[in-house]
C-alpha cells in the first residue's frame, strides 16, 4: 500500500494570501478614506492625503509580497520572516495609538488587529523550517 504524499500549503501561497491583506486595506483606504478608517468622518484634508499615501504604500507592500512569492524560490523563509516583522510593527503601532490615546480603544478595533496578528503568526510558523532546495548536487567529483 502506497502512502499518499501530503500536499500542503507552502510558504509561497501563504505569502500570496497575506499579501492580499495590505492590497485589500490599501484599496479601501484609497477609494473610501472617510469610511474605511476608524476616525474617517473627522479627517481633515491633510488626514485624507496621509491616508491615501498610506494606502498606496500598503498596496505596494502587498504587491511586493506577491512578487516575492512568485519569483523567489530559495531563501523564501527569510522574506516570510521579514513580512511577518512588518505585520508585527503595525500591531505595535496600534498598541502605541491605544496607550497614548491617539485612538480610542474599542473592542471592534481589537478584532481588526487580530487580522495582522494572525497573518504574522502564520508567516512565522511557515517560515520556521525552510523548504528543501531543489538544486541538484553533482556527485561525480
Amino acid at each position: 500500500m502506497e502512502e499518499d504524499e501530503e500536499v500542503g500549503i507552502g510558504l509561497s501561497t501563504i505569502l500570496k494570501l497575506t499579501g492580499f491583506l495590505p492590497i485589500m486595506l490599501g484599496t479601501g483606504f484609497l477609494l473610501w478614506p472617510t469610511d474605511a478608517i476608524a476616525v474617517g468622518p473627522e479627517l481633515t484634508e491633510y488626514g485624507i492625503f496621509v491616508s491615501k499615501y498610506v494606502a498606496v504604500f500598503s498596496i505596494f507592500i502587498g504587491l511586493a509580497q506577491w512578487l516575492v512569492s512568485v519569483y523567489v524560490k530559495e531563501n523564501l523563509h527569510i522574506f516570510g520572516r521579514f513580512f511577518a516583522f512588518g505585520f508585527l510593527l503595525t500591531i505595535l503601532l496600534e498598541i502605541y495609538g491605544w496607550t497614548t490615546n491617539l485612538m480610542e480603544f474599542e473592542l471592534k478595533f481589537l478584532f481588526a488587529t487580530l487580522i495582522p496578528v494572525s497573518a504574522a503568526l502564520v508567516l512565522i510558523l511557515y517560515s520556521i523550517h525552510p523548504e528543501p532546495s531543489e538544486t541538484v548536487v553533482n556527485s561525480e567529483n
